[in-house]
């Protein structure tokens, strides 16, 4: 379900940009500051309703204008989809997906599956689980649509639990009710992501052998959120005088994490930073390879400056294996010779190339290519 439309407006430095856009590979080159990132910022506010460079949305409203759109059509069987999104500057906005006013972000996620590939990547390995908890949850969500609600269910009993833990005086018979409902939600949950790394790590090893093959002893383990030899239950009793002292709950899948070790060490102390880049793309790249494969459909990658991120050699892996999976990919860079250069005369033949200049973009046709 490629993006083959894609329009925006009052978008940080961007004018006002209307593009047709590639089912396949799409490259934009440009200097430092052009509006390359932004663009990606665009796709990614149309399938996420936010941005990936900020929480508040009113940074990516041009200074001139009181709020920003951006407008796409997907394409799926021949046939197009409207989707759009709308935010003002003083608060909230508009999404709409088929003509039709949608209310929650998750609605656009389900039309328009991205995975974005940039610096921040790489909190998949050097930064917090919550990193990793939402790469697994990503694939989880597009794959079985009903563990959003399972995730939604849980964010309200916890949310519930942690209130009562905030009062002096607490029933213990109300806290040992929400605490079944707790261990009911967070046993579904872990199933659920258990059951996807099980799909998604011979994926991972299939990625990595093609990349780089000595990174395919790397071990993965999902660690729950507590000491899964226990049930759950037992765990929270165990910790009910903690909870009640510091007010919040220290256990479940709301702590979980992917762990992630080579050679029986933590993988972002061993590798080098070189390693963590292939190791975090290959991380990526099979999460589209299984969503293809379960799905039928295609994910969008959104990739930020390819040509900084991996040497040579590695690129061109990367490149072929994008045009491999036959999904579309927005991929940026700041030399068109560079980006080029990692496919051949007849892939280039297949794609489009577009040049970024001060908010402006433009379409190279083949006589600009060469």
């Amino acid at each position: 379900m490629p993006l083959i439309k894609l329009d925006v407006y009052g978008l940080r430095n961007l004018k006002s940009v209307q593009l047709a856009l590639n089912p396949g590979i799409n490259l934009f080159h440009g200097s430092n500051g052009s509006g390359k990132t932004s663009l990606l910022e665009a796709v990614f506010l149309l399938g996420r309703a936010r941005s990936f460079r900020t929480r508040l949305h009113q940074a990516v409203i041009h200074g001139e204008h009181d709020q920003c759109t951006v407008f796409g059509l997907i394409q799926h069987q021949g046939a197009s989809t409207p989707i759009g999104v709308t935010r003002y500057r003083p608060g909230g906005g508009v999404f709409k997906l088929a003509g039709q006013a949608v209310t929650t972000a998750s609605a656009l996620a389900d039309a328009l599956p991205l995975l974005l590939i940039n610096q921040e990547s790489f909190n998949l390995l050097e930064g917090s689980p919550q990193h990793r908890r939402r790469f697994i949850d990503w694939g989880v969500f597009h794959v079985e649509h009903s563990h959003q609600q399972v995730i939604q269910r849980f964010q309200r009993v916890l949310k519930q639990r942690n209130s009562l833990l905030r009062h002096d005086r607490i029933d213990d018979a109300v806290l040992s009710t929400w605490d079944r409902e707790f261990e009911l939600a967070a046993n579904a949950i872990t199933a659920a992501r258990s059951s996807y790394l099980l799909l998604l790590l011979p994926m991972i090893q299939q990625v990595l052998n093609e990349l780089s093959p000595p990174l395919a002893r790397v071990d993965f383990s999902l660690y729950p959120g507590w000491d899964d030899e226990k049930k759950l239950a037992t765990v929270l009793q165990a910790d009910r005088r903690r909870d009640q002292q510091f007010r919040t709950t220290h256990h479940g899948p709301h702590r979980a994490d992917l762990r992630i070790r080579f050679d029986r060490h933590n993988a972002a102390e061993v590798l080098s930073r070189g390693q963590l880049k292939i190791l975090a793309i290959a991380m990526q790249l099979a999460q589209g390879f299984l969503f293809h494969r379960k799905t039928g459909r295609h994910s969008i990658y959104l990739i930020d400056d390819l040509a900084a991120e991996l040497d040579l050699a590695h690129k061109k892996v990367v490149a072929r294996l994008l045009h491999d999976m036959g999904a579309q990919a927005l991929i940026t860079g700041v030399d068109r010779e560079s980006l080029q250069g990692l496919w051949t005369d007849q892939d280039i033949a297949r794609m489009r190339v577009f040049h970024v200049e001060h908010g402006q973009i433009y379409e190279e046709g083949p006589d600009n290519r060469e």
